[in-house]
Protein backbone atom coordinates (compact mmCIF):
# COMPACT_ATOMS: atom_id res chain seq x y z
CA UNK A 1 0.00 0.00 0.00
CA UNK A 2 1.32 3.59 -0.37
CA UNK A 3 0.05 6.98 -1.18
CA UNK A 4 1.82 10.04 -2.60
CA UNK A 5 1.86 13.28 -2.52
CA UNK A 6 4.33 16.70 -2.80
CA UNK A 7 7.09 16.25 -0.06
CA UNK A 8 5.63 12.72 0.89
CA UNK A 9 6.17 12.55 4.83
CA UNK A 10 7.52 15.65 5.76
CA UNK A 11 4.69 17.32 4.33
CA UNK A 12 2.79 18.57 6.94
CA UNK A 13 -0.66 19.28 5.19
CA UNK A 14 -0.92 16.23 3.39
CA UNK A 15 0.13 13.60 5.93
CA UNK A 16 -2.04 15.67 8.12
CA UNK A 17 -5.38 15.25 6.07
CA UNK A 18 -4.03 11.50 5.75
CA UNK A 19 -3.47 10.72 9.23
CA UNK A 20 -7.09 12.38 10.09
CA UNK A 21 -9.08 10.06 7.42
CA UNK A 22 -7.11 7.02 9.13
CA UNK A 23 -8.57 8.12 12.47
CA UNK A 24 -12.07 8.94 10.88
CA UNK A 25 -12.33 5.56 9.25
CA UNK A 26 -11.01 3.19 12.33
CA UNK A 27 -7.55 4.16 12.96
CA UNK A 28 -7.02 0.76 11.18
CA UNK A 29 -3.13 1.69 9.02
CA UNK A 30 0.43 2.56 10.43
CA UNK A 31 2.48 5.18 7.84
CA UNK A 32 5.82 5.00 7.36
CA UNK A 33 8.48 6.88 4.85
CA UNK A 34 8.74 5.11 1.30
CA UNK A 35 11.98 4.66 0.11
CA UNK A 36 11.09 3.13 -3.11
CA UNK A 37 11.60 -0.35 -3.05
CA UNK A 38 9.99 -1.60 0.30
CA UNK A 39 7.93 -4.98 1.22
CA UNK A 40 4.68 -5.00 1.46
CA UNK A 41 3.29 -5.22 4.98
CA UNK A 42 -0.23 -5.63 6.51
CA UNK A 43 -2.01 -2.72 7.78
CA UNK A 44 1.38 -0.35 6.59
CA UNK A 45 0.74 2.62 3.99
CA UNK A 46 4.34 3.79 2.67
CA UNK A 47 3.93 7.46 1.98
CA UNK A 48 6.37 8.64 -1.31
CA UNK A 49 7.38 11.62 -2.00
CA UNK A 50 5.91 12.53 -5.50
CA UNK A 51 8.66 14.75 -6.69
CA UNK A 52 11.35 12.09 -6.09
CA UNK A 53 9.36 9.41 -7.06
CA UNK A 54 7.40 10.36 -10.30
CA UNK A 55 3.61 8.20 -10.43
CA UNK A 56 2.93 6.33 -13.14
CA UNK A 57 0.08 4.16 -14.37
CA UNK A 58 0.86 0.54 -13.78
CA UNK A 59 -0.64 -2.75 -15.74
CA UNK A 60 -3.90 -3.11 -16.75
CA UNK A 61 -4.37 -5.83 -14.75
CA UNK A 62 -2.65 -4.90 -11.61
CA UNK A 63 -5.66 -1.70 -12.14
CA UNK A 64 -8.93 -1.91 -10.92
CA UNK A 65 -9.57 -5.92 -9.74
CA UNK A 66 -11.46 -7.72 -7.09
CA UNK A 67 -9.60 -8.04 -3.50
CA UNK A 68 -7.68 -11.41 -3.35
CA UNK A 69 -9.44 -12.70 -0.02
CA UNK A 70 -12.52 -14.63 -0.36
CA UNK A 71 -15.59 -12.65 -0.36
CA UNK A 72 -13.67 -9.12 -1.70
CA UNK A 73 -15.53 -9.01 -4.75
CA UNK A 74 -15.99 -4.92 -6.24
CA UNK A 75 -18.98 -3.96 -7.76
CA UNK A 76 -18.68 -4.04 -11.44
CA UNK A 77 -18.94 -0.30 -12.16
CA UNK A 78 -15.36 -0.23 -10.10
CA UNK A 79 -14.07 -3.36 -12.48
CA UNK A 80 -15.46 -1.58 -15.75
CA UNK A 81 -12.93 1.36 -15.01
CA UNK A 82 -10.10 -1.00 -16.31
CA UNK A 83 -12.09 -1.47 -19.75
CA UNK A 84 -12.49 2.39 -19.92
CA UNK A 85 -9.32 3.90 -19.45
CA UNK A 86 -7.65 1.01 -21.52
CA UNK A 87 -9.87 1.72 -24.59
CA UNK A 88 -9.23 5.53 -24.55
CA UNK A 89 -5.89 4.86 -23.92
CA UNK A 90 -5.14 5.95 -20.46
CA UNK A 91 -4.59 2.62 -18.40
CA UNK A 92 -0.79 1.34 -19.01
Amino acid sequence: NLVGFPGGAKSEVYLKALVEASKDNGDKLAFAEGLGDDPDRRALVFVMDSDAFSPFVAEQYHQFHDGFAMGEGYPQSYNDIAFKMAKAGTLG
